[in-house]
């Protein structure tokens, strides 16, 4: 027991000739007053204790704190010989300064907060490559898990929209006022290697129903970057269509996104394929039917194909082309072929442009064009697109829309823009209100067109907003718009023709 001893005491006096940074040596050294052997091991156990706890100190303080004198280990010799006292470790080693620390010890592993900068749209980020460890990350305020050997990641995420609504100056039954929970969303996203996935569920408008449902793969194809897709994803398609509505500078999508686009909508079952160049995107995307097809006939067949270019890319200015077009062969469905138009937000349901009824239509047919500048803290963005829909044996039917908006960002970031994806992104907030600063606040205006009077019984709707955002911080904004609009629906009488102001207000959070 005592040699075990002595070999003890041996090991933490080269600890403490270490730290003092000499080649001392270990020297015998005066017995404690006791000499049992268990009092002895409890004795040494207790040193090599505080030796550990003054080793963390030292560590979390990233310098070398002064040491009190240790008084040597001992093994049980002659008592009248004593041992030296070790000096102390700071009259020993100068200080050491933080830069001179090795990054591994001046920076040790703590929760890091991690923003995301795409839309709730975009596919995860795969696991390799990231190069996150294990433990616990915040992504947009929530915990996002990370195994040991940085292969894996799980988080949750989701979406609250809280929107209200008052319209003046109209038709007396459309002026009306209220609230609304505009969106509600929660889901989970991880990866594994160069495979994420998504799924997420949304209360709105009154329903539950299926949002992002699917599993991509991030790969190689001609030598470029691709994301490849397989389930229920967003479109790519429009500008302004391409990303969520807590991305988009404004509470709705504009015109094009919303009006010119496929009968089953936003959504589709399917394949997505996209390729990255360093200054633009394509991609295409065959899809049936949205999850929420009961499942009473033949799905439809949609193929979908977007691009955008970049001939201008800098820190100081950007230009971005975009063209889009998709073909859908419709099935079994019933129901109305074209959407009316809410042209002055989403809550008042009665201020719409109507489409008129439509039948005989077997196929469908959309495309249209994007032109954005981006510089600093200014942008300007606008988008045309037609559809045409076409009737076995009778004449092809038209509607158009187009849009145009500009905003200025007064303080707190710059103009957010995915220049990988051609598409708004989350704004960066540099001093958000959450740790004392301001936010950051934009100001932003609109004017846009939908034109169905292609069509029978086809209305004409227009509005002008401006309006306004306060990005609380990068997961939360508030937004405020002012609508001045004016329809005219033939068939929908009285007040077919009417024009009036709606405000809107949200409040966006997306996490």
């Amino acid at each position: 027991m005592l040699n075990i001893l002595v070999r003890r005491s041996a090991v933490g006096l080269g600890a403490c000739a270490v730290l003092a940074g000499t080649g001392a040596q270990a020297q015998t050294a005066a017995p404690p007053a006791s000499t049992d052997p268990q009092v002895l091991i409890q004795a040494q156990q207790r040193r090599i204790d505080q030796l550990e706890a003054r080793l963390r100190t030292m560590e979390a303080r990233l310098a070398i704190a002064p040491a009190p004198a240790i008084a040597q280990p001992v093994a049980p010799v002659a008592p009248q010989v004593a041992a030296p006292v070790v000096p102390p470790v700071a009259a020993r080693v100068p200080p050491v300064a933080v830069a001179d620390i090795p990054e591994r010890v001046a920076r040790p592993p703590v929760v890091r907060i991690v923003q995301r900068l795409t839309d709730s749209e975009a596919s995860p980020p795969p696991a390799t490559g990231n190069g996150e460890k294990a433990g616990v990350v915040f992504v947009n305020g929530l915990p996002r898990v990370n195994s040991v050997d940085g292969h894996w990641w799980f988080r949750p995420r989701g979406r609250l929209f809280l929107d209200a609504s008052t319209t003046t100056g109209a038709f007396a039954g459309r002026n009306i006022t209220g609230t609304t929970l505009g969106s509600a969303r929660l889901g989970m996203e991880g990866a594994v290697g160069n495979v994420s996935w998504a799924l997420e569920g949304e209360f709105a408008e009154n329903q539950v129903v299926w949002k992002s449902a699917f599993v991509n793969i991030r790969h190689h194809l001609l030598g470029l970057e691709a994301d490849g897709s397989i389930g229920n994803r967003f479109n790519d398609r429009t500008m302004d269509g391409s990303v969520g509505l807590g991305t988009t500078p404004f509470t709705d999508f504009n015109t094009v996104a919303a009006t010119i686009l496929p009968r089953r909508g936003f959504w589709g079952v399917g394949l997505q394929e996209r390729l990255y160049g360093p200054n633009w995107h394509a991609s295409v995307q065959v899809t049936g039917e949205d999850p929420n097809n009961i499942g009473d006939g033949d799905d439809g067949l949609t193929v979908v194909s977007r691009m955008h270019w970049n001939p201008i890319k800098s820190k100081g200015l950007t230009v971005h082309l975009g063209g889009w077009g998709f073909h859908e062969r419709l099935g079994g469905e019933t129901g109305s072929l074209v959407r009316a138009s809410a042209i002055a937000g989403g809550f008042n349901t009665l201020v719409r442009a109507q489409p008129g009824p439509v039948t005989g239509v077997d196929s469908d047919t959309g495309y249209g064009a994007e032109l954005a500048v981006i510089t600093g803290r200014f942008w300007t963005h606008n988008e045309w697109g037609r559809r045409t829909l076409h009737r076995a044996g009778g004449t092809d039917l038209s509607h158009d829309a187009f849009s145009l908006s500009a905003g200025w960002f007064v303080f707190g970031t710059t103009s957010p823009y995915d220049a990988r994806r051609g598409t708004w992104a989350r704004a960066r907030i540099e001093d958000p209100v959450t740790t004392g600063g301001w936010g950051a606040v934009a100001l932003r205006a609109r004017y846009q067109e939908v034109d169905y009077r292609g069509l029978p019984l086809g209305g004409l709707g227009r509005s002008t907003t401006i309006g306004g955002t306060w990005y609380i911080n990068k997961i939360t904004r508030v937004l405020l718009d002012v609508t001045d609009w004016h329809i005219a629906n033939p068939g929908d009488a009285p007040g077919s023709i009417d024009s009036g102001q709606t405000v809107n207000l949200g409040l966006q959070v997306q996490f």
